[in-house]
C-alpha cells in the first residue's frame, strides 16, 4: 500500500516513473462503479486523478493549438469538448495506457471527412417474412405490421419488434428472419416471451411459432438473449437451442438451454465464437466435443479448433454493446477497429506494425466517431487518418 501511496503522488505531482503509471492506472481502472460505495481516502484520490488526467489533456490540447494551427484537424475547441465528454463525465468515459511509458499526443486525429461527419449506429433492422417480403423496422410506424397465421407482428412504441402468439401451441408455424445492418442494432420478442438484442452486422432466423419438440433458431454475428421457459401442448419443457453456422474450418455449434440469459458472439471475423452465460445453465456442442457453461463462465471455440475453451467472463465488457458502450481491457488496436467498423460502417486500414498496441478504456456508442479518434489518438499510441468512411490507421 506504502508503494501504491508512492505512486500517486508522484503521479499528482507529475514526475511519476513509467512503472508508477502503470501501478496508478491498473489501482484506478479496477475501482468498483460508482454505484457501490468506497471508501472516502479512495473516493477522494479518485478525484484527484481525474482531474490530473483532465488537466494533462487540456495542455496537450494547447501544445496542439500552438504547433499545428494552420492544419487542417480539429480545433482545439472541438477537441475540449470531446476531453471534456471523455473525462468530466460520470461513469468514467476514458482511455488509459496501462502499460508502457505515455507520449503526448503531438496532433488530433486527420479527417478529411466531406462533406458530412460519420455518425453513430442506431435501431436499424430489416425484417423478411417467410414470403420473401421485406419490412424496414427503423421506418414502419408502430403497431401491426403483419399477421402470420396465429401470430400477430407488432412494432412497439419503445421501437421494439414483438411477435405475439394465440392459439394452440401446435399451429403450423412460417420462419421470419431479423437482419441488422452495419450501423444498426435491434431488440425482439420472440412468440415464446424470450427475448433478443441483436448487435450490429447480424441476423437471427426463427419460427413464427414454437410447435415443438425444441424451440431453435439460427444466429449469424452477436446477439444476447434472455430465455423464458416454454412447454409443449402435453406440458412437457420445450428446450431453446441456438445453431450458429459453420465458417470456413469451423463447425457449426450449438447452444441448448431452457430458461437463462446469455451472449453468443460468432462474427466469422473474429478470432473464435464465443458463449458467455450470466444466468442459468447451457450446454454448448459442435461435431467433436460439448462443454456445459455455468453462470460467470465463458465458452470459446477458436477458428481451426474443435475443442472448446473454458474461462472467465467479464460481463461489463461482454455486454458494453447492449449497454451502449465500447468497453476495452488491454485490447489490441484491431479488435476495437472491428468493432467500430461494425457500429459506424467504415473500413479500416493498417500501416506498420498495429498490432503492438492494446489499450483499456470506456465511451459511450452515442459519440460521433471523431470523438473517438481523437481520444484514442489522444494515448499517443496511434494516429488515425480518415478520407471518406475509410481510416487509417499508423501505430506511433
Amino acid at each position: 500500500m506504502q508503494e501504491l501511496q508512492q505512486a500517486i503522488e508522484h503521479y499528482l505531482a507529475g514526475n511519476a516513473t513509467s512503472e508508477e503509471l502503470q501501478l496508478v492506472n491498473s489501482w484506478y481502472y479496477n475501482l468498483p462503479d460508482d454505484h457501490i460505495e468506497i471508501p472516502a481516502e479512495a473516493q477522494a484520490l479518485r478525484e484527484k486523478i481525474r482531474d490530473r488526467i483532465h488537466l494533462r489533456l487540456q495542455q496537450t490540447i494547447r501544445e496542439d493549438a500552438a504547433v499545428l494551427p494552420t492544419r487542417r484537424f480539429f480545433t482545439a475547441t472541438r477537441l475540449v469538448a470531446a476531453i471534456l465528454v471523455l473525462v468530466g463525465m460520470a461513469g468514467a468515459t476514458w482511455f488509459f495506457i496501462k502499460t508502457g511509458k505515455h507520449t503526448p499526443a503531438k496532433q488530433v486525429a486527420q479527417h478529411n471527412t466531406a462533406p458530412g461527419k460519420v455518425t453513430p449506429g442506431g435501431n436499424k433492422a430489416v425484417l423478411t417474412l417467410a414470403n420473401g417480403d421485406t419490412i424496414l423496422l427503423d421506418n414502419a410506424d408502430n403497431g401491426l405490421l403483419s399477421q402470420q397465421g396465429n401470430t400477430k407482428v407488432i412494432k412497439l412504441n419503445n421501437g421494439a419488434l414483438a411477435y405475439q402468439a394465440s392459439g394452440s401451441k401446435g399451429a403450423a408455424a412460417s420462419w421470419n428472419t431479423i437482419t441488422t445492418p452495419r450501423g444498426g442494432q435491434y431488440r425482439i420478442t420472440l412468440p415464446d416471451g424470450t427475448g433478443v438484442w441483436l448487435n450490429a452486422a447480424s441476423s437471427l432466423r426463427f419460427p413464427t411459432a414454437f410447435t415443438g419438440p425444441v424451440r431453435e433458431v439460427s444466429l449469424t454475428g452477436e446477439g444476447y438473449f434472455e430465455v423464458k421457459p416454454y412447454e409443449t401442448a402435453n406440458g412437457s419443457k420445450m428446450p431453446f437451442i441456438v445453431k450458429v453456422a459453420g465458417h470456413q474450418d469451423r463447425d457449426e455449434m450449438k447452444v441448448r438451454v431452457l430458461g437463462t440469459k446469455f451472449n453468443i458472439m460468432a462474427y466469422n471475423d473474429e478470432a473464435a465464437v464465443s458463449t458467455s452465460l450470466l444466468e442459468g445453465s447451457v450446454a454448448a456442442s459442435n461435431g467433436a466435443d460439448s462443454v456445459m457453461i455455468k453462470p460467470g463462465q465463458r465458452a470459446s471455440l477458436p477458428q481451426g479448433q474443435s475443442r472448446f475453451k473454458m474461462g472467465t467472463a467479464d460481463f461489463k465488457e461482454i455486454l458494453a454493446w447492449k449497454n451502449g458502450e465500447f468497453r476495452f481491457r488491454e485490447a489490441g488496436i484491431k479488435d476495437i477497429m472491428r468493432q467500430l467498423c461494425r457500429w459506424y460502417d467504415v473500413e479500416v486500414t493498417y500501416k506498420g506494425d498495429a498490432d503492438r498496441i492494446k489499450l483499456s478504456g470506456l465511451i459511450p456508442k452515442t459519440e460521433d466517431i471523431s470523438v473517438l479518434l481523437d481520444a484514442l489518438q489522444a494515448t499517443g499510441k496511434v494516429h488515425f487518418d480518415m478520407k471518406g468512411r475509410t481510416i487509417t490507421v499508423q501505430p506511433l
